[in-house]
């Protein structure tokens, strides 16, 4: 008991007065798509865009997950989009380059915001994509705004958490809210490493995916969790009537398949694909898989 205690002291002082040692990345290391950022107002807040693509292209939209920004999430399916279409890619509040919010957030109020976006950028009405969390999203957007969504992508998400997954996950995102105030270290270093560890990351990009991943503010990303639980679109769902494509990792291992075909079965005539073998991952691990059946779904609806 004396040395766990004395331990505890020296892993104390180490957090208040140590150095923050670097990461040993292997070399050389590089960022994998320069592509710059600007920033909008929605409301107060200050958002982060980036965009690539013809301007005169058809407009689409990407919004990525908890935890992600848009760039380290769209940064290999994006310039695959980007022959055929206006590609925007937005960093909604608290996540990547975009103001981090520390008070309540609601997945509306970050619909509200990107449609704020798209008025002032006068392309609606557009296709959107959203992957994750960003699914929930754009589910919010097409409800709250369907004069601005054209066709709608939603890529490994959900219509709501089941109740005792809802709770689990609650005090899941508490402790690791705790973990991270206090040790500095959580949900940055885990994300990080199972991306590099499954090769849906290149080695030579940590460096970038670990700086990218670490602008996440604990208190602001456990808000965002605590949102994410509470959405339940299953209301007001079936009343959609915007051309829906449903892609479906097979063995998503964060939200499972048998929930997105759930969720599917709630938009009235909505288009489903599964990925085989597809776990959560598959914006980094499937790619041109997903960009090709995203641009066949678009391209079919308009033509």
């Amino acid at each position: 008991m004396k040395w766990f205690r004395r331990g505890l002291m020296a892993a104390v002082l180490w957090r208040l007065f140590g150095p923050i040692l670097p990461v040993p990345w292997p070399r050389p290391q590089k960022h994998p798509w320069r592509i710059p950022a600007r920033t909008m107002f929605a409301g107060d807040r200050e958002l982060s865009i980036r965009e690539v693509g013809p301007l005169d292209g058809p407009p689409l939209v990407l919004i990525h997950g908890l935890a992600g920004s848009s760039i380290a999430e769209w940064y290999k399916v994006a310039p695959l989009l980007a022959d055929s279409f206006r590609v925007l890619m937005i960093d909604h509040r608290s996540h990547g380059l975009s103001v981090a919010d520390r008070g309540r957030f609601e997945i509306a109020d970050v619909a509200d915001d990107i449609a704020s976006i798209l008025d002032q950028l006068d392309c609606g009405p557009v296709a959107v994509v959203g992957y994750s969390m960003g699914g929930a999203i754009v589910q919010a957007l097409a409800h709250r705004h369907p004069d601005l969504v054209s066709r709608l992508v939603l890529v490994a998400t959900l219509s709501h958490h089941p109740r005792g997954w809802r709770e689990l996950r609650q005090l899941g995102a508490l402790i690791t809210r705790a973990w991270e105030r206090a040790t500095g270290t959580g949900t940055p270093e885990v994300r990080t490493a199972y991306l590099l560890s499954t090769g849906a990351v290149a080695r030579e990009h940590g460096r970038w995916l670990w700086e990218e991943t670490h602008r996440r503010d604990p208190d602001a990303g456990a808000e965002a969790s605590r949102a994410l639980f509470r959405f339940d679109s299953r209301a007001w769902l079936p009343t959609l009537r915007v051309p829906t494509l449903v892609v479906i990792p097979e063995r998503d291992q964060l939200i499972p398949a048998r929930w997105q075909r759930k969720m599917a079965r709630l938009i009235e005539r909505a288009e489903t694909t599964e990925v085989v073998g597809g776990h959560h991952e598959i914006p980094w691990s499937h790619a041109e898989l997903l960009a090709q059946r995203i641009e066949k779904f678009l391209v079919a609806e308009t033509g």
